[in-house]
């Protein structure tokens, strides 16, 4: 969970916060939950998906971001896919660090396996000019 975080966000320690409030969410809800899999899943996404948008308004009243990405940690893959949108960045990581099916990624973003299938072909594409620069 943490590797899909991080590739959701840009460094460990903000990853590794999001994957903890998404346990304790799993255990707090444990007996009601048919698939805890998949509704950890889908916490830890839209808990990332709500530290970017925190990270926008900050930006937008000019606040420094709290964590700066640390050097050593470097990943070239994840370098460029921060230069994606954040729909077809969430997708391509999805699909392709979390292994997960587009009904579950659909299922996850609360939108259409179509879109899904369209996100993932415009990410790639997309992906493909930023790796080519």
């Amino acid at each position: 969970m943490v590797r899909l975080a991080r590739g959701l966000v840009d460094t460990t320690e903000a990853a590794e916060e999001i994957v903890q409030e998404a346990f304790a969410k799993v255990l707090d809800r444990w007996s009601r939950l048919d698939q805890p899999g998949a509704y950890l899943r889908t916490t830890v996404v839209n808990g990332a998906r709500s530290e970017l948008r925190k990270r926008q308004v900050r930006r937008r009243i000019g606040l420094r971001p709290l964590l700066p990405p640390d050097p050593q940690e470097q990943d070239y893959l994840l370098d460029a896919l921060d230069h994606l949108s954040n729909r077809h960045r969430t997708v391509l990581i999805l699909k392709f660090y979390a292994d997960m099916t587009e009904k579950e990624i659909a299922q996850a973003m609360g939108v259409r396996p179509g879109t899904v299938k369209s996100a993932t072909s415009r990410g790639l594409a997309e992906l493909r000019k930023v790796i080519e620069q």
